[in-house]
């Protein structure tokens, strides 16, 4: 019986150490306010980073020969806690800003240390093959502006029901306008890159999402549950809108069925790459014209900071001419002249993209209000690569287009049957990507052959928040938002 209970108490205590090892807590300034995206670092080969609330989940298990937790982001004063003292709770990272005369630096102009920028990135910034492990967070919130949908003409319903079915949809389209809905993906994954090759494994991906409430597509579903009660649910349908063939054979009743899309992985990868890449190689971006383009822009030398026993010039520039795009500050390392961190937004009224083919296809997207907020961190060898990315942006989508679904004939005798309808819909969305790189590593010409890509990967779709999801895996924590979702 001793030993019994004896080895209870070892594995009742051993759990209990084991589960207090995962801490939770949050990093502020000295005015009280949430740091976003700090680097929180436990040893040389773990780490995690705080989240838009300054929240951070760490395992301090992973620690190796590690006795301290360390804070770091430009701006602030390191700070540094035993191992043994960290139990969660609320940091304060003071405010550390240097004036120009308070550290012997080179003293060159904003041009000139960003002339060096570009002239020595090729050398600072990780190229050849590699592995990335990464964790992307995208949400999206959704406004709906406007939404009509109207039955023009139909030989599949008379007319007295066609119109009561119209004010039954319009009914519907009015309660949801001006409504709004949020949703969240994440996926934790392996970039692989080789040249100008690369491969994608997913090993998780979870979607948020209450379908119900969704107004960037769930309104579909409940026009459709309307029509199925007059439309024959088990015959299919040719839908034409404008010159365009949408379907050849859409059944309604898929229509207002939960289907779960099919993924491809290909999609995933695009984005992964165009935020991690386009950075890792921000000196071969042409767009990103405030780093050489400088009869565009003033800049301004605001001071210096120290990050990880550097010292980091810190210049703010703004447009000087009407074809200079962005406003922002950028990092650089005095030593090596490496960007160690960048932020730029777009000039109101620039747009990132825009396609108005509104009088001749009904159709408008605008996408602009970007805001992009990215770190790098330096390798053994000396070499910078992306480790953390924050992408916002706003999309205005405005559709009127008509549309007729004709009944595809079992017999040649059958009369024909058709729908026309008007449909006019308008969302804005505000979406974020946040893509944080746990781990990037160098790989051999072999390892990258030997990798395989899905076409397409598994979502597992939720539409409530599960803390269990992520157990064990190093990711940014959970905002309110999600952890509220409902």
């Amino acid at each position: 019986m001793k030993t019994i209970i004896y080895s209870f108490l070892t594995l009742l205590l051993f759990t209990l150490n084991g589960t207090a090892q995962i801490v939770t807590a949050k990093v502020v300034d000295e005015q009280q306010q949430p740091i976003e995206y700090v680097s929180i670092q436990l040893g040389p080969d773990y780490g995690v980073v705080s989240n838009a609330e300054g929240a951070f989940t760490i395992d301090l298990s992973k620690k190796g020969t590690a006795d301290k937790v360390v804070f770091s982001s430009i701006g602030y004063k390191t700070i540094a806690v035993a191992v043994s003292d960290f139990t969660g709770g609320t940091y304060t990272m003071p405010i550390q800003i240097n004036e120009l005369d308070e550290v012997v630096v080179k003293k060159m102009s904003a041009t000139q240390i960003l002339t060096e920028v570009i002239k020595n990135a090729p050398n600072n910034y990780v190229s050849g093959p590699t592995k990335q492990t990464f964790f992307l967070r995208s949400s999206n919130d959704n406004k709906l502006i406007n939404s009509e949908f109207e039955l023009v003409k139909s030989s599949l319903i008379d007319k007295s029901t066609l119109k009561d079915l119209n004010k039954d949809i319009q009914t519907t389209m009015e309660k949801s306008k001006g409504k709004r809905s949020q949703d969240f993906s994440e996926s934790y994954g392996y970039l692989y890159q080789q040249d100008k090759s690369s491969k994608l494994v997913v090993e998780k991906a979870v979607e948020l999402k209450n379908k119900e409430k969704d107004v960037s597509g769930g309104q579909t579903k409940k026009i459709m549950e309307v029509l199925k009660k007059h439309i024959d649910p088990s015959s299919t349908y040719k839908v034409v809108s404008g010159w365009f063939t949408v379907d050849d054979s859409m059944k309604v009743s898929d229509l207002s069925k939960d289907k779960k899309e099919d993924i491809k992985t290909s999609s995933l990868k695009n984005r992964v790459k165009s935020l991690a890449n386009t950075l890792n190689r921000f000196y071969e971006n042409d767009e990103l014209d405030f780093l050489t383009e400088f009869k565009r822009y003033t800049y301004t030398i605001e001071g210096y900071a120290p990050i990880d026993d550097a010292t980091v010039y810190i210049i703010d520039f703004k447009p000087l001419k009407g074809s200079a795009r962005y406003y922002g500050k950028i990092y650089v390392n005095a030593e090596d002249f490496a960007v160690v961190k960048m932020q730029y937004n777009l000039v109101d009224g620039k747009t990132s993209s825009k396609l108005n083919l509104k009088l001749i296809l009904g159709v408008k997207v605008v996408e602009d209000r970007l805001k992009v907020n990215t770190t790098f961190a330096k390798n053994e060898k000396g070499q910078y690569a992306v480790n953390f990315v924050k992408e916002q942006k706003n999309n205005y989508m405005y559709m009127n287009r008509p549309m007729k679904l004709t009944k595809n004939k079992v017999d040649k005798k059958e009369e024909d049957k058709m729908l026309k309808i008007d449909i006019l819909a308008e969302v804005d969305q505000q979406s974020t990507e946040e893509l944080f790189i746990i781990n990037n590593e160098s790989l051999s010409g072999d390892q990258f052959g030997s990798v395989t890509e899905t076409e397409k990967y598994d979502i597992n779709y939720i539409s409530k928040y599960d803390p269990a999801i992520w157990k064990d895996y190093n990711i940014l924590a959970p905002v309110e938002a999600i952890k509220n979702y409902n």
